[in-house]
């Protein structure tokens, strides 16, 4: 969605910088708030809108108040609607990250016939029809700088959990909840778990075993779209360290971009075999 001053539109739209409707007025307020414990942002919107007609839509349920939301750093790109005239979003952890922009506005939710609120310039003197999802009213863009936090671990998007239905010797991947799960049979989850616990060599043993293609299977998910897992608290962390890396998520190089997300475990893995052979000698 990309909108401007210049946009034209076939029916008459409150903006500041329009005369469509007169004797009207419709600002936003954005605020935001960050839990840097959480790396979770909310914002708030406070709303004045003096258009009686539009502000009845509004009530009514035929149209609705929102911003159309845009984070470079994250690809973020939401049409996200807020309450009216106060209104308030909480987003995913690390889902908004430096510059994001807000574009205040309202749109239809439903058909209009003969729209037509009062102050409409002459142009549109005959009332326009409405489709549902067209803008009725806009505000000015709004920048917000979002503090960078500190990326977390990797690992810490991950978690490891048994379960019965997997067969023995396998392990299963769910990406459709807030951290990244991996699900495994009773026994090999006690043998990971001892793993984690032991020295450098085996937790490497563990990170290629284990990480590689849980991370080779989750680049592959995002190579067919990424908007379904939006909601998901992992997404974004993990997309930052893509960044990062230098990976772009619409190819598929899954062996090798997975190896850059974990910082070549192989070499390390063949460090710590030089290093034993040496103690040994």
């Amino acid at each position: 969605m990309k909108i401007t001053e210049s946009t034209s539109y076939p029916h008459p739209v409150l903006a500041p910088w329009s005369d469509d409707i007169a004797n009207a007025s419709f600002s936003t307020m954005v605020t935001f708030q960050l839990d840097q414990e959480e790396n979770q942002v909310s914002i708030h919107c406070d709303v004045v809108l003096n258009q009686p007609d539009i502000v009845a839509l509004i009530n009514e349920g035929a149209a609705t108040f929102g911003c159309f939301i845009k984070c470079q750093d994250t690809g973020m790109r939401r049409l996200q609607k807020l309450g009216f005239p106060i209104g308030k979003q909480e987003f995913a952890s690390g889902a908004l990250i430096g510059r994001v922009q807000l574009r205040p506005m309202v749109w239809s939710l439903r058909p209009i016939s003969g729209y037509r609120p009062a102050g409409t310039h002459a142009e549109f003197a005959g009332g326009t029809d409405i489709e549902i999802g067209q803008i009725l009213a806009l505000d000015d863009e709004q920048i917000i700088e979002v503090t960078r936090p500190p990326l977390p671990p990797l690992e810490s998007i991950f978690e490891i959990q048994s379960s019965d239905e997997v067969p023995e010797g396998e392990f299963e991947l769910d990406t459709e909840s807030d951290r990244i799960t991996v699900l495994m049979p009773n026994a090999t989850y006690q043998l990971v778990q001892d793993f984690r616990q032991t020295n450098d060599a085996t937790r490497t043993v563990l990170m290629n075993a284990l990480y590689v293609p849980v991370i080779m299977e989750v680049l592959d998910q995002l190579c067919d779209g990424e908007r379904q897992f939006e909601q998901y608290r992992w997404l974004y962390p993990f997309k930052a360290r893509c960044e990062i890396a230098g990976i772009d998520l619409s190819k598929r190089d899954l062996f090798n971009d997975a190896q850059r997300l974990l910082l070549n475990p192989f070499a390390l893995l063949s460090q710590l075999i030089e290093d034993d052979n040496g103690d040994a000698d």
